[in-house]
């Protein structure tokens, strides 16, 4: 039975692998596209461009997964299918029921692999590509030496920033406010800062400094919300997209803000998106095996990857949408995004039940 069990898995596998293959490389093409306009500005290069893509492709892996399982099994099932190889598993006793286990257990190591990019490698890499993307803005009104520590303006106040951290704060943070004539007026030191959406930003650790009349009158504070701290686009440069952070960041960072009475809907709507990838994978494995069974196994590869591309592209629009809905209209996040995939999954664990191999 275990040699069974490992023939549909490398069989399954088999179609997966070439599948995430191609669609990686489509878009990771379609990426390069667009990193090529960058090169030239700043201390950016061909090399940089490249290195970016490849940085970036874990991020992708986890994407595109999903789908990829889906299609994967409608070819890699498909062709025990078109083989009658299914018929003869069968035939030997072992049930659809049984089949989907082993589908399922699948799915669960497809899980941990994507936990796993999702933890450790995904936000590391996305870190890395930051840094290579910001070589293009270096020339423009930040100055970087050969430390991490980055000077910007806003305004009348004077801003460095010691290091941008991959869970999206940052650290050592300095705000020199001069007035008129160009005297300091205030300084404002903080440990660090987290990004609280809308170009806010929340200092903590803070110590504010105000000097009046040669003196200087201290005032410690635990937070200290700020506003433009960066500008939105050093901010989209330097900082991770809230995508590519980890899950455990997320939800430290969500922690933090609720404590401080900052929305977190936007947070908790990535967060969820990510979760929501667990049992959309499960969700698409199970779904290749009812499109296999009955007259369906007469059916080309060609047309089998058509109907699985549609479903796929479905899905993806649907948890899309339940993604926007949940923060335009404020509702419930973990709701609406988890919604889509349990009724997947509903929906092919009745097909698996009721179809006739």
């Amino acid at each position: 039975m275990l040699k069974i069990d490992r023939y549909i898995m490398q069989q399954f596998l088999t179609g997966i692998i070439p599948v995430l293959i191609l669609l990686l490389a489509l878009f990771s093409f379609m990426l390069l596209a667009e990193e090529l306009e960058e090169v030239g500005k700043g201390s950016f290069t061909l090399p940089d461009a490249l290195m970016v893509v490849f940085l970036t492709s874990p991020k992708r892996i986890v994407e595109l997964l999903p789908v990829t399982t889906l299609l994967g099994g409608l070819l890699g099932l498909g062709a025990m299918a078109n083989q009658r190889e299914l018929i003869a598993i069968r035939t030997i006793g072992i049930s659809k029921q049984r089949i989907a286990q082993t589908v399922a257990v699948l799915a669960g190591f497809l899980c941990i692999f994507i936990s796993f990019l999702q933890f450790q490698v995904v936000p590391g890499f996305e870190r890395e590509a930051a840094t290579l993307r910001s070589q293009a803005t270096k020339s423009m009104d930040t100055a970087i030496g050969s430390s991490t520590a980055l000077w910007t303006r806003n305004d009348n106040n004077f801003i460095r920033v010691n290091d941008v951290l991959s869970d999206r704060t940052l650290s050592g943070i300095e705000i020199y406010a001069t007035g008129d004539q160009g005297q300091l007026t205030e300084l404002i030191q903080a440990s660090r800062a987290i990004y609280a959406g809308q170009e806010n930003w929340l200092l903590v650790d803070v110590m504010q400094s105000k000097f009046e009349n040669e003196q200087v009158f201290e005032t410690p504070m635990d937070r200290l919300l700020w506003n433009s701290l960066l500008s939105a686009k050093h901010a989209a440069v330097l900082m991770l997209p809230l995508e590519a952070l980890a899950p455990d960041d997320l939800i430290n960072t969500i922690s933090t803000l609720r404590k401080n009475q900052i929305d977190t809907h936007q947070y908790e709507i990535v967060l969820w998106q990510q979760v929501s990838l667990l049992p959309s994978i499960l969700a698409m494995a199970l779904m290749s095996l009812p499109l296999l069974l009955g007259s369906v196994r007469h059916v080309s590869a060609s047309q089998r990857a058509l109907v699985g591309g549609l479903i796929g592209i479905g899905f993806y629009l649907m948890q899309q949408l339940s993604g926007h809905l949940a923060g335009i209209l404020g509702l419930n996040p973990a709701l609406l995004i988890l919604a889509p995939p349990f009724i997947l999954l509903a929906i092919a664990i009745a097909a698996i039940r009721h179809r006739n191999l």
